[in-house]
């Protein structure tokens, strides 16, 4: 007997990773500055998020950046391209971590790789938000247009903020101010990324699928993709902000085998297939082993 069933839940947790990872962005910033404030009785704001880490806060900082690092580690996105500045990203994400600058005083080695690789992390994920994010099917719906914009606009936004703390560091002495300039880009910056991956995660400007409860009823199903259960579930997600609706099933009649991966089936309806067909083709074309050895 064939195991089947319908994956939209696992899709749909996938979404919310994205979201949790947007709101830690924009929430970082007001945690670190509030609850050193009101938890640990300190009354002065610092004048950068990194200094937090010689706080109270410092688990928070640590924490929360491990966390990102972590999703974008485990993130699978369209392409190789995807995966591979996701998981760069990551590395320099560690270096923000777990290399503390300086609390006072002049830089020693350690706060230059926290700048460096916090510089580097942000600009990663702002190419990520303006060209990564945009891509997608030859004719996007209008609200995929519409995220397009959101995904410039923070990606811009990103780009300008950590440009502006550079100028501050070399022509206003930034680096022994205190000002809290650096902390209020900072904050623009992050909140920027927070609300590209919350939009990426289907918060802002979702698209509406059709329903498909009682799909696996349809006589009209055709088969459009097979391959592992995580490539199959990706195509699902692209097909589903499409408007197009989807069903994956395990159709080998061996049912499930512990840890081997399955190789799952992914079905559409058939009045589907013509607006389906450049996706699922660009989609093959990618994830086509052969032109992957």
């Amino acid at each position: 007997m064939a195991v089947k069933r319908d994956n939209s839940g696992q899709v749909h947790s996938y979404l919310s990773l994205r979201k949790a990872v947007g709101w830690i962005g924009i929430l970082l910033p007001f945690v670190l500055v509030l609850g050193n404030i009101f938890i640990f009785r300190e009354r002065e704001v610092l004048t950068n998020m990194s200094v937090y880490y010689h706080t109270g806060m410092r688990d928070i900082f640590v924490g929360s950046i491990c966390a990102i690092a972590l999703f974008l580690f485990f993130y699978r996105g369209y392409d190789r391209w995807d995966d591979l500045s996701a998981d760069i990203a990551g590395v320099f994400a560690l270096g923000v971590a777990f290399f503390p600058t300086v609390e006072d005083g002049p830089w020693d080695w350690a706060a230059w790789i926290h700048f460096i690789s916090a510089a580097c992390f942000l600009v990663i994920l702002a190419i990520i938000s303006l060209f990564l994010f945009t891509r997608g099917e030859e004719h996007p719906t209008g609200m995929k247009r519409k995220r397009n914009i959101v995904y410039r606009v923070c990606g811009i936004v990103m780009l300008a903020s950590l440009a502006s703390i550079e100028i501050f560091f070399l022509f206003f002495d930034g680096i022994n101010s205190d000002s809290r300039y650096v902390l209020i880009a900072e904050t623009v910056t992050l909140m920027a990324f927070g609300i590209s991956w919350l939009t990426k995660g289907g918060t802002l400007y979702p698209d509406k699928p059709k329903n498909n409860k009682n799909m696996e009823n349809e006589e009209k199903l055709i088969r459009v993709f097979t391959g592992p259960e995580p490539t199959a579930l990706l195509l699902l997600e692209m097909l589903e902000g499409t408007g197009v609706k989807g069903l994956i099933k395990n159709d080998s009649g061996l049912g499930y085998l512990g840890a081997v991966p399955q190789v799952m089936d992914l079905y559409i309806l058939e009045e589907d297939l013509e607006k389906a067909a450049p996706l699922i083709n660009e989609f093959r074309d990618k994830h086509d082993p052969a032109k992957e050895q």
